[in-house]
């Protein structure tokens, strides 16, 4: 269409046309922008009442699980004269074909004089790294030292390192070690449920479950 043809009423008209096109894709873009909203309301707050009926339900049977097992446990220990780990503990049918592993997670947290009990072993591996022997050991407790990527150190090196303390006889090495034990302050996080079972064909599997949140 050549514009120098078009009269001046017949441009005026183009235009308008134009513009009244321009107005209803307008109008057509915010009517679906606005129906995407409501959907998305709607599915939200539909999807949250059912996740959190779910919540509850999840944890309202976490507890009935505890509490059934904790029965289970009164009656073993009554039974083998035994006593029960409260952290974690673990149940499985006499056909091996269940498995229930249940217990509380453990925040391995320290005080900061941590740092001075570790200093105080460290400056005793420095006296040390004379011979093939040393070396060895020096690379062996640097490595009981070593923390996680949370920046903790795991309570089960600092026993193994008690022991090469012990063997050592060194008194520095002994009161750094005790200076780390003193600085633990295990709490627990949380409640876990894990389960494995084998199906048909005899292949453990775990089911899966994510519980440990339901405190």
């Amino acid at each position: 269409m050549d514009l120098g043809n078009l009269t001046k009423e017949e441009k005026a008209k183009l235009f308008a046309d134009l513009e009244e096109e321009q107005r209803k894709e307008r109008e057509r873009i915010l009517g679906e922008r606005e129906a995407y909203k409501k959907l998305k309301d709607e599915v939200a707050r539909d999807m949250f009442t059912r996740l959190n009926e779910l919540s509850a339900e999840m944890l309202r049977l976490k507890e009935v699980v505890f509490s059934r097992f904790d029965t289970i446990r009164e009656i073993k220990d009554g039974l083998f004269k035994t006593k029960s780990d409260r952290n974690t503990d673990t149940f499985t049918t006499e056909d091996a074909t269940i498995s229930i592993k249940l217990g509380n997670r453990v925040y391995e947290g320290w005080d900061d004089t941590i740092e001075a009990g570790i200093q105080k072993v460290k400056n005793y591996l420095k006296t040390l790294a004379r011979d093939e022997n040393s070396a060895n050991l020096v690379e062996t407790v640097m490595g009981l030292l070593a923390k996680d990527r949370k920046g903790n150190l795991k309570a089960s090196k600092v026993l193994e390192l008690e022991k090469l303390a012990k063997k050592s006889g060194d008194p520095d090495f002994i009161d750094g070690l005790a200076i780390i034990k003193e600085a633990y302050r295990p709490s627990p996080s949380c409640k876990f449920i894990e389960v494995k079972y084998k199906d048909e064909n005899g292949k453990e599997k775990a089911l899966p479950l994510s519980m440990s949140a339901f405190d």
